[in-house]
């Protein structure tokens, strides 16, 4: 069995990272190896720093882990991040040229042409456009796919079938 990827989540102690959080306890391809946030949570562990959002318990092994500065070197393989656009672009952009792979939830880049703006179950083609990012950046494995708004992916996901069929 190969290892699990070992991810940090920037953004960690709001309610879109909490649910990243929830999402990857016990997934079978990612662990969570790094939790970074705001200056007023970082330092402390994730149980104090966060007031937990969910019926379902704080996941212990995330719990325990003590929230970080969303900023480069975390000790990590990929990045997801669930950063406030405000702040996204620049952080984001410091990981990529890290050579962090980054899995961005903010709008910040979703007008980048080079940016994948992606659906997997609807476009997935669109990580061919990782290729241009490769050979454009820093010479490393960073870079940086993004998602659409989350109305659009439920618009989209539902869309999709109809247009392949009928031709919406």
């Amino acid at each position: 069995m190969s290892r699990k990827l070992c991810v940090g989540i920037l953004g960690a102690t709001g309610t879109v990272g909490q649910w990243f959080v929830r999402l990857l306890e016990d997934h079978p391809q990612f662990e969570i190896a790094a939790l970074a946030g705001s200056e007023r949570s970082q330092g402390k562990r994730y149980a104090e720093a966060c007031t937990w959002r969910f019926a379902s318990e704080m996941p212990i092994a995330a719990g325990s882990l003590v929230v970080q500065s969303p900023e480069p070197p975390l000790d990590c393989d990929l990045v997801f991040s669930t950063l406030p656009s405000s702040i996204a672009g620049g952080v984001e952009a410091a990981f990529v040229k890290a050579g962090y792979p980054v899995i961005s939830n903010s709008s910040s880049f979703r007008m980048d042409p080079n940016v994948p703006l992606l659906i997997p179950e609807v476009n997935p083609d669109q990580l061919t456009l990782l290729d241009a990012q490769l050979r454009c950046g820093t010479g490393g494995q960073g870079f940086i796919v993004t998602n659409p708004n989350c109305s659009t992916i439920v618009l989209a996901l539902a869309l999709a079938p109809l247009h392949e069929k009928f031709g919406v």
